[in-house]
């Protein structure tokens, strides 16, 4: 079903912003039919920060990834999922006929091919049902000052609030203002960090509040690393919300085998809150959860190795996260 060429090739070494958003591009002039790519806003060292719209659907899900900077595997999987979401659902009708022309004349090989029918079927039907909005890179600045260092921030003022903070460049997960993104969101248990400091300050969480106000979404999935973990838990949020999400994260764990955190680690205590997920469920009130992708021990920069397993771990997930919530 993936064809001899891909779009998104995980052996590049280094997937640069650059490249991320020109295959991204890349994506949507070759499945023009069921995908669109727009800009939703702009980081502070002003890189577009995308937006892909998948499917026919008129209910929503949003998928997003790329929130702190040095998390660099997700960014590039959630490309090669649509990539191949995408191509499941436009060769769909013309694998089941070839299907439907081999039962009169079965072989080896009948009970794979029509295993992988049944997907791309599943993959069709979702499609069918959904627009999934998909923002693989919410922190372009992040995520080049992870891969590259902070000669890659244009706006000197910028580099040096950065270089200022003595956080080497490869455990980089803040923006290019030295903020956290997934601690910036008005919730309920944010509390400030510093003086001066306010929920919603950032152009990248802007950018992520304006697409949940613009599309009455029925989900929404954080992908983040590291832990290979599912959390679910809203401590402000009604028993009979946590009860759902519980049942939906039981769902999503046999799917990746990752583990589901408890109550008691939704939030550590020296933390603070402002999350994607805290505003979402709050706000929204439907289900929020943050999938924790690669190996709790992974060093940063993380290896590109992992893209591939966590492709492989996630790609059902998102399918069956859609069945759940519908």
């Amino acid at each position: 079903m993936h064809g001899d060429f891909m779009i998104i090739d995980f052996s590049v070494p280094v997937y640069s912003y650059d490249k991320l958003i020109e295959d991204a591009q890349a994506l949507s002039k070759q499945y023009r039919k069921i995908l669109e790519y727009v800009t939703i806003g702009k980081s502070h060292d002003n890189r577009d920060i995308a937006l892909l719209k998948l499917g026919k659907g008129t209910k929503y899900m949003v998928c997003c990834a790329g929130v702190h900077g040095r998390e660099s595997i997700n960014p590039v999987v959630m490309l090669r999922i649509i990539e191949f979401y995408a191509q499941a659902y436009i060769c769909y009708k013309q694998q089941k006929s070839i299907l439907m022309s081999k039962l009169y004349n079965p072989t080896k090989n009948l009970i794979s091919e029509y295993e992988k029918m049944l997907y791309a079927a599943c993959i069709h039907e979702l499609l069918q049902t959904y627009t999934i909005l998909f923002v693989p890179l919410l922190n372009p600045d992040g995520y080049m000052i992870s891969l590259e260092g902070f000669d890659c921030i244009r706006d000197e003022k910028l580099k040096e609030i950065c270089i200022a903070t003595g956080v080497p460049h490869q455990e980089w997960k803040f923006n290019a203002r030295g903020i956290d993104i997934n601690r910036n969101f008005p919730s309920r248990l944010w509390r400030p960090k510093f003086v001066g400091d306010y929920p919603a300050s950032e152009n990248e969480t802007w950018a992520l509040i304006r697409l949940f106000n613009e599309y009455k979404s029925l989900g929404f999935l954080d992908f983040h690393s590291r832990g290979k973990q599912i959390f679910y838990y809203r401590s402000q949020m009604p028993d009979s919300y946590n009860k759902k999400l519980h049942t939906i994260a039981k769902r999503l764990k046999k799917v990746t085998n990752y583990r589901l955190s408890g109550p008691e680690e939704e939030i550590n205590p020296s933390d603070s809150g402002g999350n994607t997920v805290h505003y979402y469920s709050e706000y929204f009130g439907k289900p929020a959860l943050t999938i924790e992708t690669v190996d709790e021990e992974a060093p940063f920069p993380l290896d590109i190795s992992y893209r591939e397993k966590t492709y492989e771990e996630i790609m059902p997930l998102i399918i069956e996260f859609g069945a759940l919530i519908i």
